[in-house]
């Protein structure tokens, strides 16, 4: 059975309402962004190092979540 893939470059921008400082934020998304599935739980599902080091430029991620209802991964 042969996997659909499809791929999105480019930029995406968005405004979000935080209840948290940037600086927090920011660190949590670069720094332990398996964290993240526990401030949103409805939109992500949880995120895995592929390769790499957390953090780090460079690292590749899976990431888990939710869009118009159904469930998605992104690498």
């Amino acid at each position: 059975m042969a996997e659909e893939v499809s791929t999105l470059v480019g930029i995406l921008e968005t405004t979000v309402d935080l209840k948290s400082s940037t600086e927090k934020f920011h660190d949590m998304f670069v720094g332990r962004p398996h964290n993240i599935s526990d401030v949103s739980p409805s939109n992500f599902q949880g995120c895995e190092l592929h390769e790499g080091e957390m953090g780090q430029v460079g690292a590749i991620l899976f990431w888990n979540y939710v869009h118009d209802g159904e469930a998605k991964v992104v690498k």
